[in-house]
C-alpha cells in the first residue's frame, strides 16, 4: 500500500434511519464533499493506515437539540474507538466494530470525530474529521499526540516522510494555511498595502540606499513531497503574492528548492545555516551587491524546536557554518524572543554599510551569513515591525524587514518599540533573573550601552 493513501467519506441526503444512506464517494486527502447541511473535511492519513475504507455519514437530527453521527471501518478488528468533540470539548465515546452510532447535543460551530489509525513511535496516529455547517469552513489539525493523554490535546507536530517532522497546532495554523484555498482578509489586504506604500518613505526619511521584505518559506512550502498533506492550489500566501509580488518582496522559494536536501532542519522548522546563507546570496544579487556569503559549512546533530518534543528527543544532522564566526559577535543582549537585539562587526566585508534586520528566529542564521558582506549588521527580533527610535539610534544604510510566510495573513505593526518589548519581557522574569539580566547588560562596552539603558526606563 503506498504512504499516501485516499479517505472515504460518505456524506448521502438526510435520510430518517442513519444506517441507510452509507454511499460511497471518494475524495483525495484534501477535497470535502458536502451535504445538505454539513460539509466533512477529512486531512489525510499519514502512512500506511490498518483500518482501512472509512465511511463517516452525513449527521442527523433527532428532535430540537440532538444530532446522530454514524460511520463504519473496514478493518475494525476487535473494534476501534471513536471520539466526538465540539470544539476541543470530548461529548462522547463509542467503539467502531465496524460500525457506530452515537448521539450528542445538537450544536453551533464544528464537531470533530477522532480515531486512532495506527501506532508509531510510541504514539497513536490520531486521524481526525471535521463537520462543519455550510455557513463557515475552518480546517482540522490532523497529528501525533502522546498515548495516554486526552485525545482533545491539540498534535504540536506532524511526522513526514524521510524523518521530517512538521509544525501543527501553532497560532498561525500552519496546516490549514498549507491546505486550504483562501484570500487573505480584506483588513490584512488594506494594511498590507499601507505597509508597502510607506517604504518609498521610509527609504527617503531614514536615509537608506535600500530596503525590502524577505519572507522565509515555510519548511513545508519547500519540502512538499515529505510533507503529509498536499497543497491547496490558491493559498493565503499565493494571495499576497498576487496583490504584492511586484513590490520590494524577496522571497527565495526557488532557490532553496535548488538545495532543498540541505536547506531545512530534520528535526525542526526552521533552515539551516546553508539556507539562510542562500537566501542572504539572493538579497544580495536583489541590492547589486557582491554576493560574498558563506560557502563553508559542517555537520552537526541537533534536535531542532520540533525533535525536542519527543521523548527521548530526536536528533538529525543538518549544515552550519563551518568557521569560527563568534568574534563577530559584537554585542548580544540575550532577550528571550521579541526584545533580543546582536550586533555583528567585519571589517573586512566588501560592503562599507550598516544593515538592520528586524525579523524571528530565522533572522539570526541569516543575520550571521549577511556579516560576511556588511560591515555591521544588527539583528532585532521583531518580525518585520521597524522601530523609529532604533532606526534613528542606530543609523543603518540598508534595512531588511524579514517575515515567515505563515505570518504573512495579518500586515506587521510598524512603529513598534522593540525596548518595550524588552521591558516586558524583564517584567515576565523572576526577581533573581531580572537582577542578573541587568546586571549583565551593565557590563556591555560603552558603545552599546544605548542598546541597554532603555530598558531600563
Amino acid at each position: 500500500m503506498s504512504d499516501q493513501l485516499f479517505a472515504h467519506s460518505l456524506l448521502p441526503r438526510r435520510m430518517a434511519n442513519p444506517r441507510s444512506h452509507l454511499t460511497e464517494k471518494k475524495v483525495t486527502n484534501m477535497d470535502a464533499v458536502t451535504g445538505e447541511m454539513w460539509t466533512i473535511n477529512q486531512y489525510g492519513v499519514q502512512g500506511t493506515d490498518q483500518l482501512g475504507k472509512i465511511w463517516i455519514g452525513q449527521p442527523l437530527p433527532v428532535g430540537e437539540d440532538r444530532l446522530v453521527f454514524s460511520g463504519h471501518v473496514a478493518n475494525a478488528g476487535k473494534g476501534v474507538p471513536v471520539s466526538l468533540f465540539h470544539g476541543t470539548e470530548a461529548l462522547a465515546t463509542c467503539t467502531a466494530n465496524p460500525g457506530f452510532i452515537v448521539e450528542v447535543p445538537k450544536r453551533k460551530g464544528t464537531y470533530y470525530i477522532e480515531m486512532p489509525v495506527r501506532e508509531e513511535r510510541g504514539r497513536d496516529v490520531i486521524c481526525r474529521w471535521e463537520v462543519v455547517d455550510q455557513e463557515r469552513q475552518d480546517m482540522a489539525l490532523v497529528g501525533e499526540m502522546p498515548r495516554n493523554l486526552p485525545t482533545a490535546s491539540r498534535p504540536e507536530l506532524l511526522f513526514g516522510r524521510m524523518g521530517h517532522l512538521f509544525l501543527a497546532g501553532d497560532v498561525d495554523d500552519s496546516v490549514g494555511q498549507f491546505t486550504r484555498n483562501a484570500s487573505l482578509p480584506e483588513e490584512s489586504r488594506s494594511a498590507w498595502s499601507d505597509f508597502f506604500a510607506q517604504m518609498p518613505n521610509w527609504k527617503q526619511d531614514y536615509g537608506l540606499e535600500k530596503i525590502s521584505l524577505l519572507v522565509a518559506p515555510s519548511k513545508e512550502e519547500i519540502l512538499r513531497d515529505h510533507y503529509p498533506f498536499r497543497r491547496a492550489a490558491n493559498t493565503v500566501f499565493d494571495d499576497f503574492m498576487r496583490h504584492f509580488g511586484d513590490k520590494p518582496v524577496i522571497m527565495p522559494r526557488w532557490e532553496l528548492w535548488n538545495r532543498r536536501n540541505l536547506s531545512y532542519q530534520t528535526t525542526g522548522t526552521d533552515w539551516t545555516d546553508c539556507g539562510a546563507s542562500t537566501a542572504a546570496q539572493l538579497l544580495l544579487k536583489r541590492w547589486n551587491l557582491p554576493e560574498s556569503i558563506p560557502q563553508t559549512f559542517k555537520i552537526e546533530r541537533s534536535t531542532g524546536n520540533l525533535g525536542m518534543k519527543l521523548t527521548p528527543p530526536e536528533m538529525s544532522a543538518e549544515l552550519v557554518f563551518g568557521d569560527d564566526r563568534s568574534s563577530r559577535l559584537a554585542f548580544d543582549n540575550r532577550m528571550p524572543g521579541q526584545g533580543h537585539i546582536q550586533v555583528y562587526r567585519n571589517s573586512a566585508a566588501p560592503v562599507f554599510g550598516k544593515l538592520v534586520i528586524f525579523g524571528d528566529e530565522q533572522g539570526i542564521s541569516l543575520a550571521d551569513a549577511l556579516s560576511d558582506a556588511f560591515e555591521e549588521v544588527l539583528y532585532v527580533h521583531q518580525p518585520a515591525m521597524l522601530d523609529p527610535a532604533l532606526i534613528n539610534l542606530v543609523k543603518p544604510t540598508h534595512m531588511l524587514l524579514q517575515i515567515r510566510q505563515r505570518a504573512v495573513y495579518a500586515a506587521p505593526n510598524a512603529g513598534h518599540s522593540i525596548f518595550e518589548s524588552g521591558r516586558e519581557r524583564l517584567a515576565k522574569m523572576t526577581e533573581q533573573e531580572r537582577d542578573q539580566t541587568k546586571a549583565r547588560l551593565k557590563t556591555a562596552p560603552a558603545e552599546f550601552q544605548p542598546l541597554v539603558t532603555p530598558l531600563f526606563d
